[in-house]
């Protein structure tokens, strides 16, 4: 026979068993809504291109980006403070273990 605690756990158990499935039922179809989103814009850029296309207009270019040439080093001359010195790493040695001797003379 069973003890009530132990049937009150498995009732819980199954329930909180119940709650993962139907988290995890959610965030897969949560999933599948957003794949099947990201599915249909990408297939509305394909159509429009293609739309494009076939009237003959150039393709879409996107917004110029500049680069510019970096700049010339600039020689760094002695007038400048030097760094200051990393401070020293400490270092840390283990203590050796001593063993405790058994003294009769501390015993009763």
């Amino acid at each position: 026979m069973t003890t009530s605690y132990v049937l009150e756990r498995q009732k819980e158990l199954k329930a909180y068993k119940k709650i993962m499935r139907d988290a995890e039922k959610a965030a897969v179809e949560k999933m599948e809504e957003e794949k099947e989103l990201r599915h249909a814009a990408n297939e509305a850029r394909i159509k429009a291109k293609v739309e494009r296309i076939a009237r003959g207009e150039a393709a879409l270019v996107k917004a110029s980006v500049s680069i510019e040439a970096p700049k010339a080093a600039v020689a760094e001359t002695a007038e400048e403070s030097p760094k200051p010195k990393a401070k020293a790493k400490v270092s840390f040695k283990k203590k050796s273990v001593v063993e405790e001797q058994d003294d009769a003379s501390e015993e009763g």
